[in-house]
């Protein structure tokens, strides 16, 4: 059986450039100087890189590369991306760190289990070294990412939304809980310092938060309308017996 091959637009020859790109993104997040651009997430390049290792197998290495691609896709929730990405991964680089963590988390998101996702997120910290115990640029790469406020203030952002999708009121415990935020003050804060959640939140107090009012987190009330009268309806069951009993 021949196996299958890459369409042409799928050449290896742009691998390079697709995991410098993909580098790039990630790096971004950690960048610390404010003049530096940051690398926008770009799904098709992602998917076309991940896809590429599909027909070519030997060029994803040691899948480092790999869980790059699903971090940034992590950082996507809710989207779909993560599920779309790594259901083209194969199975020896999923089965292994830090694509193993990287899963967890994203089920972690997915059920909506956010505090338990913070501690879990945290573990990818851990990895910074490959299987042989070499150092790993990519997993270096992953390290700063993980702890860098941009990436923390993305998946912040995403949560608050899924929060806002639920509650009109919550618990201010739960709200803390699900944001990573050690107080009352740290959340005041946040929403002070950033404009999103201005617009999600809309107020805070000592024991609950009030978040901004939309068509998913309010009551609404059913009208029903009167269509068909009783009569009219029993009016058609004497017809159709009628028509039956001729």
């Amino acid at each position: 059986t021949t196996p299958p091959q890459p369409p042409p637009a799928y050449t290896p020859a742009i691998v390079p450039q697709l995991e410098s790109y993909v580098r790039s993104s990630v790096t971004s997040l950690s960048s610390t100087s404010s003049s530096s651009e940051s690398t926008p997430y770009h799904f098709d390049a992602n998917r076309t890189l991940v896809k590429l290792y599909q027909f070519f197998p030997h060029l994803a290495g040691d899948g480092g590369v790999v869980s790059l691609v699903l971090f940034l896709a992590l950082l996507e929730f809710p989207s779909m991306d993560y599920v779309a990405l790594t259901c083209l991964v194969g199975e020896k680089v999923r089965g292994r760190e830090p694509c193993l963590t990287l899963a967890r988390c994203a089920e972690l998101l997915e059920s909506c289990q956010f505090s338990e996702f913070w501690p879990t997120f945290r573990q990818l910290l851990l990895l910074s070294t490959d299987k042989a115990g070499s150092p790993s640029s990519e997993y270096d790469i992953l390290k700063q990412a993980v702890s860098s406020p941009a990436a923390v203030l993305k998946l912040r952002k995403s949560i608050a939304s899924i929060l806002a999708l639920s509650y009109r009121t919550a618990p201010l415990k739960i709200v803390l809980g699900a944001l990573d935020l050690d107080n009352v003050d740290a959340l005041k804060n946040l929403v002070q310092s950033e404009d999103y959640f201005k617009g999600v939140i809309g107020s805070v107090d000592s024991s609950s938060v009030l978040f901004v009012a939309s068509g998913d987190n309010t009551k609404r009330s059913r009208v029903f309308k009167e269509g068909v009268h009783f009569d009219a309806i029993a009016s058609l069951i004497s017809s159709s017996a009628a028509v039956h009993v001729e």
